[in-house]
């Protein structure tokens, strides 16, 4: 009975807090499944269904090769190295080290409906089954092939088209049970066989097999459409970008109007409420921010192609969008806070640098969204050539780059605060959208290019406990964690209820501080309040301060926690200091104040305690930089004890 009790619970909280309509519409999208309608819906489809004769109807302007080998800096990197392992059947999952590409799932096959009842289980995580699906290498042979013209890479990519086709059924296997992962394989898929369109190896008949697949495919996004709805994220934002390219591609479809449309009107739809008049994504992702660019650059291209320009309300919104992304894109690196979800998505590699370079979508972006580069030309400039934005800057001309945030100014806090060489940000949310991770007041530091405070990402979401989406918890995020609590109800692996919410206090006195609250602990009668401040001279401060809701006094123990990168390290009392190519960076944590307050210092590294008394989770001391690869990291954990008021400071002091 109190396990019937705390669900029905956790179910009214969800629709009140989730809101009404997402809750019914994936409640329908359950009882579809359960009652058998969604697979009434999607059966093998009828041979007769399809014209003997299809055409790929291209509606995308490609760049000129001549153009794409003039500029060496553009495919400098290791592109030529990684055609050639998918040419030997290997390919680099998430940005990842090459593992072998395979397209045919284990055997034998379900309708795809059974894998989302549970009734077909898969013995690896789906997301490893999805990836090679989603034919990103596939664009990796494309840009191979126009630098190259080897009409090798042309083959590989039909052999494996045909080895897709026959190793996937309509609507059978996992590759049919995501209406996303559909969406991707169109768009990437048609954008191949354009460059590959005249190459020795694209026979006619290759071309009509393929034209027929993507019509096959394009007919499974519509049917299920009510579940991308109830998640009102990447996914419906996806599934409209693949629907208005298949409309567009296969235009001698009697559906393929009916498709644009759809896709037409639900993209911008989504585009208009996903985005917020800052230009913060709706799941609170850096990644999933970058991949809602790219399907905007996608969709913004093929319609440029026909002249239509988006709506007015969905340039605006991607114009925050952008400016949002590229205040956050470290100009050193092209690396970006590990924020949020991050599943390894990166659906268009049409530039160097790889999954972790988030210049080439920036830049881009910055091209079509506000007319101008966000950084000096470079090797991240193909990328804006592929999704056809006008002539690129010459290498020694400088690009755009919006002035660096200060601190609170008046009535306008920021969330960023820079100095000459390092950079800092406060993270403090006003949820309206479901959280993807409870990481309020969480600070990202980084010091000439180099993540210094890291976040620890998010490696698996499917891997058996404690890895099933264990890096979205509090205690794992630069934050303070109270009463080993974390600062959400935890309901559900992508599930937060009871949401923190967070925002900025102004501060007119303090041009290089920023100060931020949260609701989190306010059930413990705890206010946390946490101050971000460059003092200059490579010193930068963090003060946290524990504040008793009601005023008598309270008893509560609270958990600093910092990642730092794996360096060679000596902890000396409170003090960490870490050996860097460029001197020593210190880390000391202290309480701010006179107090009985008891702590400790405890230091742990790939889940095992190093220094310091007590044990640890074993998913502390780790960073993932992508989906399903995790690295030693160290955690310094600073434990206090007592009553409230708590304060307690960390002062970095960079080389």
């Amino acid at each position: 009975m109190p396990a019937l009790l705390s669900k029905f619970d956790t179910a009214l909280k969800a629709v009140v807090q989730l809101g009404p309509a997402p809750v019914a519409e994936a409640a329908l999208y359950r009882l579809g499944l359960w009652s058998g309608y969604w697979r009434r819906k999607t059966p093998a489809p009828n041979p007769d269904w399809l014209p003997e004769e299809l055409s790929l109807n291209f509606p995308f302007k490609l760049p000129d090769a001549a153009q794409l080998q003039s500029r060496p800096e553009w495919h400098n990197d290791n592109l030529i190295q990684e055609a050639e392992e998918i040419c030997a059947g290997k390919v680099r999952l998430f940005g990842g080290p090459p593992v072998p590409l395979s397209l045919a799932p284990e055997s034998p096959f379900a309708h795809w409906t059974a894998y989302e009842r549970g009734k077909k289980v898969l013995s690896e995580d789906i997301k490893i089954v999805w990836e090679p699906g989603r034919f990103g290498w596939a664009l990796t042979l494309a840009r191979a092939y126009a630098i190259t013209g080897n009409n090798e890479y042309a083959e590989v990519f039909w052999k494996k088209v045909d080895e897709f086709i026959d190793a996937n059924p309509p609507y059978e296997g996992p590759h049919w049970t995501s209406g996303q992962e559909v969406a991707i394989r169109i768009m990437a898929a048609s954008l191949a066989a354009q460059v590959f369109s005249n190459a020795p190896a694209t026979a006619p008949e290759r071309k009509t097999l393929l034209a027929k697949s993507l019509a096959i495919h394009a007919a499974r996004i519509p049917v299920t459409l009510i579940y991308a709805r109830s998640q009102n994220n990447n996914h419906l934002l996806t599934e409209a970008a693949g629907l208005y390219t298949a409309g567009r591609i296969l235009a001698d479809l009697p559906q393929a109007q009916n498709w644009e449309k759809l896709g037409w009107k639900i993209f911008n739809q989504a585009i208009q409420k996903q985005i917020n008049r800052t230009g913060a994504y709706i799941q609170h992702s850096l990644n999933y921010h970058r991949l809602m660019l790219q399907v905007a650059l996608w969709v913004h291209a093929i319609a440029g192609a026909a002249s239509r320009p988006l709506p007015h309300l969905s340039q605006v919104r991607l114009a925050a969008a952008t400016r949002w992304l590229i205040e956050r894109v470290d100009p050193l690196s092209g690396k970006a806070p590990n924020l949020g979800h991050n599943d390894g998505a990166y659906l268009f590699p049409l530039a160097p640098g790889g999954f972790s370079d988030f210049r080439p979508v920036a830049q881009a972006a910055s091209l079509a969204f506000l007319g101008t580069t966000a950084f000096p030309a470079g090797p991240w400039d193909e990328m804006s050539r592929w999704f056809n934005l006008g002539d690129i800057p010459s290498i020694d001309e400088k690009g755009f780059r919006p002035a660096a945030a200060g601190a609170a100014n008046g009535r306008k806090p920021v969330a960023i605060l820079r100095s000459q060489d390092s950079w800092a940000s406060l993270r403090a949310v006003k949820y309206k959208s479901r959280p993807g991770q409870a990481d309020q007041l969480h600070v990202d530091l980084w010091w000439k290019g180099q993540n210094m405070g890291l976040d620890a990402g998010t490696f698996s979401y499917n891997a058996a406990p404690p890895w099933d989406n264990a890096l979205a918890e509090t205690n794992v995020h630069n934050t303070v964690q109270v009463d080993g609590r974390d600062q959400m109800t935890r309901a559900g692996r992508f599930l937060w209820l009871d949401w923190a919410q967070a925002y900025y206090l102004t501060s007119e006195t303090a041009p290089q501080k920023i100060t931020a609250v949260h609701t989190g602990y306010r059930k413990l009668g705890v206010r946390h309040q946490r101050s971000l401040a460059y003092l200059g001279a490579n010193h930068w401060q963090v003060i946290d301060l524990l504040l008793p809701v009601k005023l008598t006094p309270q008893h509560h123990s609270a958990v600093l926690n910092w990642l730092l990168p794996d360096l060679p390290w000596e902890l000396h009392g409170t003090t960490l200091r870490l050996k860097t190519d460029e001197g020593i960076l210190s880390l000391r944590v202290a309480l701010a104040q006179q107090t009985t307050a008891q702590t400790y210092i405890q230091l742990v590294r790939a889940g095992t305690v190093i220094a310091g008394p007590g044990s640890c989770s074993p998913v502390l001391g780790w960073f993932s930089p992508t989906y399903n690869l995790k690295f030693p990291a160290l955690s310094l954990r600073f434990f206090i004890e007592g009553v409230l008021p708590l304060s307690f400071s960390s002062d970095w002091f960079l080389p």
